[in-house]
């Protein structure tokens, strides 16, 4: 097993990415914020 590897697994980590998906995740995860939340 590779360094790599090991980190990846170790961290829970996805040895690849996809873009489009993570972006979702994260428009997702902003749209559930509460609307008074302000940052400063």
């Amino acid at each position: 097993m590779t360094l790599q590897q090991q980190i990846i697994k170790a961290l829970g980590a996805k040895p690849q990415i996809n873009a489009e998906e993570e972006i979702r995740r994260s428009v997702d995860f902003l749209k559930k914020l509460p609307a008074n939340l302000s940052v400063h």
